[in-house]
């Protein structure tokens, strides 16, 4: 009898080991789903944190590019001072304005062309309006009063114009 005993106490046991090896093969089933939900946060996490930096870095270099705008604008009325002193002096070149003109040139800000050009109320401003037999001439820029600029494509200040008006006499 002794030996059935020990066959039951195995059997009981087995019986016992086969509900904790499926206990333990639940529970690691649970872990492995955790741990994927973790990584898998964690490296959307990591995603939109990468994101964010090179958000960041692309405003920054915009931010950069623009900080000048304001200082830029009001060296404009320097440069057309010194056009205008220009204008009035005899032949020979300005060397102060040849250099203002490649500080702008190197901070991005270009001329707006306008003479001859359609009129363009982005990058125009029209304070007169001046009657012209042509028709071809309707809404073209006559005169430029005052030189315009942008920087990066932006305007930083419209360039001041006189347009033709076309009227049928």
């Amino acid at each position: 009898m002794p030996d059935e005993e020990i066959i039951e106490n195995e059997v009981v046991e087995e019986e016992g080991l086969g509900d904790k090896l499926k206990k333990l093969r639940e529970e690691l089933k649970l872990c492995h789903k955790e741990k994927s939900e973790y990584l898998a946060g964690w490296q959307r996490a990591k995603a939109d944190f990468i994101n964010a930096r090179k958000d960041e870095e692309k405003a920054r270099a915009e931010f950069a590019k623009f900080a000048a705008e304001k200082v830029l604008g009001e060296m404009l009325a320097v440069a057309d001072s010194l056009l205008a002193r220009h204008s009035f002096s005899e032949g020979g070149e300005d060397p102060i304005y040849n250099q203002l003109l490649d500080i702008f040139k190197k901070e991005g800000v270009e001329p707006i062309e306008a003479l001859g050009k359609g009129f363009d109320p982005l990058y125009h401003e029209a304070l007169e309006q001046v009657e012209v037999p042509q028709k071809e001439k309707d809404g073209t820029v006559l005169e430029e009063m005052q030189k315009g600029y942008t920087i990066y494509n932006r305007v930083l200040r419209p360039a001041k114009v006189k347009i033709g008006i076309y009227k049928n006499i």
